[in-house]
């Protein structure tokens, strides 16, 4: 150590007392908790017993399912061969004739759509700017830049 640096005390003071204290436990209490834990682990026990034996149940309950019936099979069954269902096959017949009726009054249609669009507003007159040649701006120079 240098003479510079004070010793710094390497003891620090005892936060707790050296003594220990004697603790006197409950007998109540402990015989108390020692029934809780071991009503606790049977109800454990009793659990898991449960469980394994309705695993077991659960196990023998689950079969192969039946085989299916083959009277409805491809072969002989009545199986729907159309690809649309009937509210499918509805919108397919309302577009159609959705599109069918536009046809037919397509002419009408072009008359109203020329009267709502075919209004043009009237364009701005247009006015001429005469031009005149302006002769290029010559630079001023200024004391900087004078040689």
């Amino acid at each position: 150590m240098s003479s510079t640096q004070s010793e710094v005390p390497t003891e620090t003071p005892q936060a707790t007392t050296p003594t220990p204290s004697t603790h006197i436990k409950n007998p109540k209490r402990v015989a108390a908790g020692k029934l809780v834990a071991e009503r606790t682990c049977i109800a454990r026990e009793q659990q898991k017993k449960a469980l394994s034996e309705a695993a077991v149940t659960n196990n023998n309950a689950k079969q192969a399912p039946p085989p299916p019936d083959p009277a409805l099979t491809k072969e002989g069954g009545e199986k729907n061969s159309s690809p649309l269902s009937s509210t499918q096959w509805l919108a397919v017949a309302s577009i159609v004739f959705s599109l069918i009726g536009i046809y037919y009054k397509r002419k009408e249609l072009k008359v109203i759509a020329k009267d709502l669009f075919g209004k043009k507003t009237p364009e701005p007159a247009h006015f001429e700017i005469e031009t005149q040649s302006k002769p290029a701006p010559t630079r001023l120079r200024t004391k900087m830049c004078e040689r």
